[in-house]
C-alpha cells in the first residue's frame, strides 16, 4: 500500500434491489429492505428474492435500518411485519427522514420499532466517528451519506442528480466522497 493510500475499513454489500448494508468496525446500516413478493399492484418483482433465513443472517449484522423513502419497493412493510420480532430482539434503530406527517414513523413506532428521525443536511453520529446525512431529494425521496472515519459513502439510491446544479449542491452538503451508490 502506497503511503497516499488510505486503507477501506467500511465494507459495502450488495443484498437486493435497492438495499445494502455499509459496515463499520460496531456499526451497520442497512438500507430499504425489500426481500420478497411484488409492488406497485403487481407492477414490480424482485429478480431473486431473499430467503428469511438469509434475511435473518443479514439482521444480525445490522445495528440500524435506513428507509429512504416509503415507496413499496423501500418501505416494504410485509419485510417489517415479518422480521418484527428479530428487528425488536437486535435492538436495531429505524433511521428516517423526518417528515411533516410522521406516517412512517408513527406506524413503526406503533409496531414497537425504536426510531429516529433524520433531519436533513444535518449530520447524525450513530457511534464514535461513524456518522450518517439525510438528504433530501424531491418531494419525498432522499439519500444517505455515511462517513465511517475518514471513509464517505454517499447512497443516492433512488435521488435524481441530472444537472450540474443539483450536482454541486449535493457536493456542497457531502464533499467529496469515496463510494457512490445509486439506482440507475
Amino acid at each position: 500500500m502506497d503511503q497516499g493510500e488510505k486503507k477501506i475499513e467500511t465494507e459495502i454489500e450488495f443484498i437486493n434491489h435497492a438495499s445494502v448494508l455499509i459496515r463499520g468496525e460496531k456499526i451497520s446500516v442497512l438500507s430499504d429492505p425489500w426481500y420478497e413478493g411484488d409492488v406497485f399492484h403487481k407492477g414490480w418483482n424482485l429478480l431473486t428474492e431473499t430467503s428469511d433465513q438469509n434475511a435473518k443472517e443479514i439482521l444480525d449484522r445490522t445495528t440500524h435500518i435506513w428507509l429512504s423513502h416509503e415507496h413499496p419497493d423501500h418501505f416494504s412493510i410485509p419485510f417489517f411485519k415479518k422480521f418484527a420480532e428479530k428487528i425488536k430482539e437486535r435492538q436495531i434503530e429505524i433511521l428516517f427522514q423526518e417528515t411533516k406527517d410522521k406516517r412512517v414513523i408513527n406506524f413503526l413506532k406503533k409496531d414497537g420499532h425504536s426510531c429516529t428521525e433524520l433531519k436533513f443536511n444535518h449530520s447524525q453520529r450513530l457511534h464514535d466517528d461513524f456518522f450518517v446525512t439525510c438528504i433530501k431529494d424531491g418531494f419525498y425521496d432522499s439519500g444517505l451519506l455515511v462517513v465511517n472515519g475518514n471513509e464517505k459513502i454517499l447512497n443516492l439510491n433512488d435521488c435524481e442528480v441530472t444537472t450540474d446544479n443539483r450536482a454541486k449542491e449535493v457536493l456542497s452538503i457531502t464533499g467529496k466522497v469515496d463510494v457512490l451508490l445509486t439506482q440507475f
